[in-house]
């Protein structure tokens, strides 16, 4: 999967009620769920996410991904 990035850009990862959320950091202040990890490598922080929603029998949602379709 293949996304455009940026130098600057942070992948953060939260958990919420019923899925793993990989979003693009944007500086918001408030996501819903509990904030796990950020990362500045995508291909990292994708692979992170779909291991956790793997173990946790989660739903992975690719918000970076949905953004640049």
């Amino acid at each position: 999967m293949s996304t455009k990035t940026t130098q600057d850009a942070l992948y953060s990862i939260y958990v919420e009620q019923s899925a793993i959320v990989l979003y693009l950091d944007n500086g918001l202040d408030y996501r819903p769920g509990r904030f796990i990890s950020s990362q500045a490598d995508y291909p990292m922080a994708y692979e992170f996410a779909l291991q956790l929603a793997s173990q946790k029998g989660l739903t992975l949602i690719n918000q970076v991904a949905e953004a640049y379709n």
